[in-house]
Order: structure tokens, then C-alpha cells, then sequence
């Protein structure tokens, strides 16, 4: 869910009803005077996104956007393609980043660095690196340009639709371009790449995530030839797949939703329907998987524990306060992670837990610690013991209160201070709702959900939640050491270990619970 201040003009979209999603609210009312929403659970939330010029136009392509006065006199731009690594075939691997390369050297109407030499004119950081990723699921091209001069932001925003669609690859082009994809790939050859890729393939074993790596291999970079890369890009790239955003100190919203009709809207759609973005399964696995590294340039040594599912959608109140009951868990399961390592003697120096998107059908909840050389065994004992007590006794409803507290504090922040929000985020957040259909209600009517919605979810809604963090729901153990190696059998044994032992463990007393500044 995202958090959005009040539009400065009326959103292009957003129902009707007292409050509707969105609906601007005085600019005096301060969090303690917001009232209640009187909701259904099953009520959808609004699948279009509220406080912004939303719409698409008849070739396919959607855009968003959204005045905003911070940073003074930028507008933070981009380009957003729903294709990344996972599409390419054995002998592309690689071509869509090198096809994000290729923009910024040469289109139909710039040749020979002109976009880079426009970017750097107006004082922009420049170059595939700083403005554009590519990821197993999308591609992302970034501007943040100046508008206090006239034609600025049209031209920035032609720099855009020329990415789209008219991306020249030449032999002579991708010949220039090998060399510095080239040495991105071999400066993330160090160990700590390695180790990352290394890391990654065991997260997605059995799936083809596992064998598509955005920097791609280095056989493909230096001899894949331009007409391999060329239909890869005339294949994927079409504007039915894509959104251009533009979020900024710009006064005339609708001025800016004209120019992208004027660069965007005289492109055509293919004649033939584009292929279907397909879905790419990732399998689950009961037995945990582990990989142990050693890595002389580490700081310390660290354990991450990962456990997949599948990634959820938020389409209704009910998806919503779901959400926030699992936010809660993760809240709550982190005061008390906190509690351990400042005892004397801890496992671990620091641990904490989150949920994380991983690729577009898996999220994870992951729980990293940091802790002394030699120490990951206990460190992972601790945290693998920590989630089984969670899921045997759940939290003391003092637990609840603090982290009930804590998310109630965090909204009313946000909602006090939403006419600081910086354009590079409220762009960021409509990229989620293009992206991966991330709502976008606004943060007035979100402040109101959550201030309705909080006080009554209950402990056994939120321990529901320790569940998926078990060493057999696909789980993946990593552990980092500083010098000293270890094998994976004997993560094996402690997982096993633990797993035997979760149904003995005792409930914590509440004078243990409290926490010890």
C-alpha cells in the first residue's frame, strides 16, 4: 500500500462516498481528528490510483502524472518496461540489459551521445548505470531534470519516447557498447558478487529466474550479434507494456499529460498483437536449502534466513488489514529480536525481519543477523528457535500494544509530514502500482484505514503469520564468515535440531518480554 500526500489539483480518477479514497481532507485536520471509516471487508480498493492524472492512451501506452513542489524546479521522470531478464532465450542472456545500454548511445532522432550530451547540459547525472536498471522482471529507465527552463521537460520527455520505440541497434552501435558492459559484468565477478549470484540461484533453483541474471554471461556479451538483440527488442518492446511517469514542480498537470501525448501518442501499435509477457513459475521445496560462504573482505559474519511464498496482491479492506496484521508480525518479531541481542552475551550482534519482493510471483520473508567470527551457529540457533517459540506460544498482547503503537506512529508521521514528499518517491510508488498492481489511495484515506483498522487486529491474527517462516516452507539459509569455513551438513543438522525441538520450547514470562534500554 502506498502512501501518497493530497494532490495539489483534483485527481484525474477515485470514487465517490463519505470519505471516498482520496478525497482531500482540510488542510488543518491533524491525525487525531481524522475520523473513522466505516468499511466492509469485503470492499474493493480503487484499482485505478487516486491524486494523480492517470490514463492510457490508445496505442497502449499508460502514463501518471502527479505536480509536486519537492525538490524545487525537477521533475522526476521514467520509463518503465514490464520485460527484464527472465524473458531472453539461452543466447540472449544478457541482451536486455545491453539493450538499456544501447539507449543511451544511439535513437532515430539522437545519434552519437546526444542524449548523454542533452543530460549532461542541463546538469543531470547521466548514463546507463545512474539511469536505468534492469531487473529478472522489468526495465526502468530514470530522469530527474530541471523545468525552470522552457522546453526542458518536453525534450527530457522525447529523450523517453525514443526509448520506447526507436532504440537503434547497429552492428557499429553494439560494438562501442561490448566494452562497457563488459566491465560492469567483471567488476560484479568479485567475491561479493560471487557470492550474491551464487545466493540467487539457490533462491530460485528449479525455475528459470535461477538461470537469468540481468548482467547475463560472459559468452553472450561479447559475441551475441546486433540482429539477435535487435528482435529482442522489437519483440518485448512494445508500449502496451509499458508507463511513463513524470512527477515534479511543474504547475500545469495537463500541459505535461499533452506533451506526452505529443512525443508518446503518434506511435502505433504493432500490427500484430505483441507476445504474452509469460509467467515463470518458481517451485516450492520442503527440505531447506543452504549455501556457506567465506569472504576475506566482509565486515563480520551474517546469517540470512529466507522463506518464499507466493507474492499477494492487495484488492480489497480484507487484503489490507491482512497486510498490516503482517507488517505487525514482523514489527513485533523484531522487538523481541531486539530484546536478545542486547542482553549480555548475545547470539548475534543485531537481527532483524522483513517481507521482501524477491521477482514478480515470489516474495520472502527474510531475517538477517550480524554476529561474531564464529559465530553463525549460534546466531542461526537463536533466530530458528526465536520463529518456533513465536509459533508455539505467539506474542503477549504487550507485544501487540508496542507494535500497535509503533505502526499507529509511523502513519500519523507520514500523514503529518505528506507535503514533504520528494517526487522521486511519489514516482517510485506509482512504478509499484503499474508494476505489480500496488494500490494507491492517497494518505489521507490510508491514515483513516489504518487508524480504523489497527486497534482491532488481534494476536491470533498476527501470529498466523509465523507460520511461513519455517525451515520447511522453502526455506534458504546463508550464512557469511569472515575466515573460518563451514559446511552445509552442519547447518542441516541445526535446522533439523531445531525443528525436533520447537514443540518443547517454554513461553517467555512477561518480565523477560520487557525491554531492557
Amino acid at each position: 500500500m502506498d502512501l501518497l500526500p493530497p494532490a495539489t489539483e483534483p485527481p484525474a480518477g477515485g470514487g465517490g462516498g463519505a470519505p471516498a479514497p482520496g478525497r482531500r481532507l482540510r488542510r488543518g485536520v491533524g491525525f487525531r481528528s481524522l475520523k473513522m471509516v466505516s468499511v466492509s471487508m469485503d470492499e474493493p480498493l480503487p484499482a485505478e490510483p487516486v491524486g494523480v492524472a492517470y490514463g492510457r492512451l490508445a496505442n497502449g501506452l499508460a502514463y501518471y502524472v502527479r505536480s509536486n513542489p519537492k525538490p524545487r524546479m525537477r521533475a522526476a521522470l521514467s520509463l518503465a518496461v514490464k520485460v527484464g531478464s527472465v524473458v531472453e532465450e539461452e543466447d540472449e542472456r544478457g541482451v536486455a540489459h545491453i539493450v538499456e545500454h544501447l539507449a543511451f548511445s544511439a535513437t532515430s532522432r539522437y545519434t552519437n551521445h546526444d542524449i548523454v550530451k542533452f543530460l549532461e547540459s542541463i546538469g543531470a547525472e547521466f548514463g546507463a548505470c545512474q539511469n536505468a536498471l534492469t531487473s529478472s522482471d522489468e526495465t526502468i529507465y530514470e530522469l530527474l531534470v530541471p523545468v525552470d527552463k522552457p522546453g526542458l521537460l518536453s525534450q527530457a520527455i522525447s529523450v523517453l519516447a525514443e526509448f520506447s520505440s526507436e532504440v537503434r541497434v547497429s552492428a557499429e552501435d553494439l560494438e562501442k557498447e561490448r566494452g562497457a558492459v563488459l566491465e560492469e559484468y567483471r567488476g560484479g565477478r568479485n567475491a561479493t558478487g560471487r557470492m550474491q549470484d551464487s545466493h540467487w540461484a539457490l533462491l530460485f533453483e528449479g525455475s528459470k529466474y535461477a538461470e537469468r541474471l540481468p548482467i547475463g554471461t560472459e559468452k553472450v556479451i561479447r559475441t551475441v550479434p546486433h540482429e539477435t538483440v535487435r528482435h529482442f527488442y522489437h519483440k518485448w518492446y512494445h508500449l502496451s507494456n509499458m508507463a511513463v511517469f513524470a512527477v515534479g514542480d511543474f504547475p500545469d498537470t495537463q500541459a505535461v499529460v499533452e506533451m506526452i501525448k505529443e512525443h508518446f501518442g503518434q506511435k502505433a501499435p504493432p500490427s500484430c498483437p505483441p507476445p504474452v509477457i509469460p509467467d515463470f513459475p518458481v517451485p516450492s521445496h520442503v527440505e531447506p536449502r543452504f549455501s556457506c560462504f567465506v569472504e576475506s573482505e566482509a565486515a563480520g559474519s551474517a546469517v540470512v534466513v529466507s522463506c518464499k511464498m507466493p507474492a499477494d496482491r492487495i484488492k480489497t479492506v480484507k487484503d489490507y488489514r491482512d497486510s498490516l496484521a503482517e507488517s505487525m508480525f514482523h514489527c513485533a518479531l523484531n522487538q523481541r529480536l531486539f530484546k536478545i541481542s542486547r542482553r549480555n552475551d548475545p547470539p548475534y550482534f543485531s537481527c532483524s525481519s522483513a517481507a521482501d519482493a524477491l521477482v514478480r510471483p515470489v516474495k520472502a520473508y527474510i531475517m538477517t543477523s550480524s554476529c561474531r567470527e564464529r559465530g553463525t551457529v549460534e546466531a542461526l540457533e537463536s533466530m530458528l528457535l526465536e520463529v518456533a517459540r513465536v509459533r508455539l506460544h505467539g506474542f503477549s498482547e504487550r507485544e501487540i500494544s508496542i507494535a500497535r503503537a509503533l505502526m499507529m506512529s509511523d502513519i500519523e508521521s507520514a500523514y503529518l509530514e505528506r507535503d514533504q514528499m520528494q517526487s522521486t518517491t511519489l514516482r517510485d510508488e506509482f512504478l509499484q502500482h503499474f508494476l505489480h498492481e500496488d494500490p494507491v489511495v492517497g494518505i489521507e484515506y490510508e491514515a483513516q484505514l489504518q487508524k480504523t483498522l489497527l486497534p482491532h487486529i488481534s494476536s491470533a491474527e498476527v501470529v498466523k503469520f509465523a507460520a511461513n517462516f519455517s525451515t520447511t516452507s522453502s526455506c534458504v539459509i546463508k550464512t557469511t564468515l569472515f575466515l573460518h569455513g563451514m559446511k552445509s551438513k552442519s547447518l542441516k543438522k541445526l535446522s533439523a535440531k531445531v525443528q525436533s525441538q520447537g514443540v518443547f520450547l517454554i513461553k517467555w514470562s512477561t518480565q523477560e518480554l520487557v525491554l531492557q534500554r
